[in-house]
């Protein structure tokens, strides 16, 4: 009709026919709009300009004092529970009684999606000139980040987000408000702790415990995939090479059903002026060590300059991350298993203790040849070294774990044992919700969650090996003998050996 109105009856009703469109189209933008996180009015109650205060110690305080008055534990409520809770907090949106404004209040978008630019790209060079560096250093929204870490992110990430200062007082999560879709101020939030690995070491296991703490919930879901994968342009599976268009970290800090989590932990404190005392997590256990295809970005390097240590601890410096760790040996075993099961490596079925054998010996004689050319670091991140289903570069566990003790403070990093974390479930939940900050959880409410908990990935006999073979178990011991050594020497205690030579 707008072609037609333009072709044959003149400008003036070509004009009125755009007009209307126009119109219609922002009468409809405004009204289904399903992004919307925040009100104008809730969002400027909160005033950002507030630098972040020194807060009481939450754990400090009964777990009870945030629990729900029907004893929902669980952050995961469904819509009918969200819009129930959200009656009590409806003094923060008093111009708006509706309950059909609090549904569209917390609704997320398409797949937890947006209507920001989903993709990005990295810096070109005219715009890493016009930023204010020195050397090996950008100075960017307040913050001083490595050149190279700039270079290899979004050119959204350091610009979008704001100084540390500038995080609302308001939320215990580190959070602040941006204009969003439709240039309506919105809500953004970056997760306030990581189980950053490793990978068949539990870590799916603790996570969905930790979800029950009416504390905490997850920033989008258990693993985005962003700091590994997404924000270097890979897809979310495995051995996916880099592009040109990563995902923006604006799309990262806005995805998900976390606003609603949050602000169900709504509770005044005296001593404080925290309001909402969630916090979120990204469980993405491959961000310890999947840096694969960093060649494409940094060529002409031995080992990686940066890996995604950096770009955490650049975004979020006071990041808390928890690493669960398992016997190498048992844990290349259950990878091995897992990885041919999910089909992203082509295993000749069904496994055998034989065909591991043949595996680990290829994988062990590919690292030694790499080793004559390359540095240990430089072999554990070598992409042509992740290509083989025993995954056996990610039980050097050293070169990880030393990486992220270069880029935060010792006190901000919780190691763990599968085995002891297996031994005793709740003592070493509670540890962790100390380490958090968190009220530990009552030993009845997890005694009552783990007595109705089946573990995941359950075997299948087509895609499982009753056991390793005694010369593959020698040869691999061997292999670990002296990264096991670095292990203990690193963090300082025998128990990191798992009883293994070294």
């Amino acid at each position: 009709m707008l072609q037609w109105g333009c072709r044959y009856r003149g400008k003036v009703l070509c004009g009125l026919l755009i007009f209307a469109t126009l119109q219609v189209f922002l009468f409809l933008a405004n009204t289904l709009n399903p992004f919307i996180s925040l009100s104008k009015h809730q969002l400027s109650q909160i005033n950002v300009q507030t630098p972040r205060l020194t807060t009481v110690d939450t754990a400090s305080l009964p777990y009870e004092a945030f629990d729900e008055p029907e004893g929902i534990k669980r952050m995961n409520l469904s819509e009918a529970s969200v819009l129930k809770k959200a009656r009590a907090f409806a003094e923060l949106i008093p111009d708006h009684e509706n309950i059909q404004f609090l549904k569209a209040a917390f609704q997320p978008g398409v797949d937890g999606a947006p209507l920001l630019d989903l993709m990005s790209k990295r810096p070109s060079k005219v715009q890493m000139e016009a930023l204010s560096c020195e050397d090996d250093y950008c100075f960017i929204n307040g913050r001083t980040v490595p050149r190279q870490v700039v270079e290899e992110n979004p050119a959204d990430m350091f610009r979008f987000l704001p100084p540390r200062e500038n995080f609302l007082k308001e939320f215990r999560n580190p959070c602040w408000k941006a204009p969003g879709n439709f240039n309506q101020e919105t809500l953004f939030c970056i997760p306030d702790f990581f189980i950053i690995g490793f990978t068949k070491s539990g870590t799916t296991d603790l996570y969905s415990v930790l979800l029950n703490h009416t504390l905490i919930s997850v920033k989008d879901r258990k693993e985005p995939h962003y700091f590994d994968r997404s924000r270097r342009g890979r897809s979310p599976r495995m051995h996916r090479d880099i592009t040109d268009f990563p995902q923006s970290f604006a799309s990262y800090a806005s995805r998900g059903h976390y606003r609603e989590n949050l602000f169900l932990t709504y509770k005044e404190v005296e001593g404080t002026d925290v309001l909402f005392h969630g916090i979120t997590v990204d469980a993405t256990p491959s961000n310890v060590w999947d840096n694969e295809y960093w060649e494409r970005i940094h060529p002409g390097y031995p080992e990686p300059p940066v890996t995604n240590a950096d770009t955490i601890a650049a975004v979020h410096p006071g990041a808390r991350l928890i690493f669960l760790m398992r016997d190498p040996i048992d844990r290349m075993k259950s990878a091995y298993q897992f990885f041919c099961k999910a089909r992203v490596y082509e295993c000749d079925l069904p496994l055998t203790p034989h065909k591991f054998h043949i595996l680990v010996t290829y994988a062990i004689r590919l690292f030694n040849l790499c080793l004559k050319r390359k540095s240990v670091r430089g072999c554990v991140y070598n992409t042509d070294t992740h290509q083989l289903a025993t995954h056996l570069y990610a039980s050097i566990y050293h070169v990880y774990v030393q990486d992220f003790m270069r880029a935060f403070p010792r006190n901000q990093l919780y190691f763990l044992r599968f085995e002891d974390y297996v031994k005793d479930q709740i003592e070493e939940v509670n540890s962790i919700c100390d380490f958090l900050g968190v009220p530990r959880f009552p030993v009845q409410v997890l005694e009552d969650y783990l007595a109705e908990h089946e573990p995941r990935n359950q075997k299948d006999e087509m895609f499982s090996i009753p056991y390793i073979l005694p010369e593959t178990l020698t040869m691999l011991e061997e292999f670990f003998k002296p990264h096991l050594r670095e292990l203990v020497n690193l963090l300082g205690d025998e128990k990191w050996h798992w009883n293994r030579p070294y």
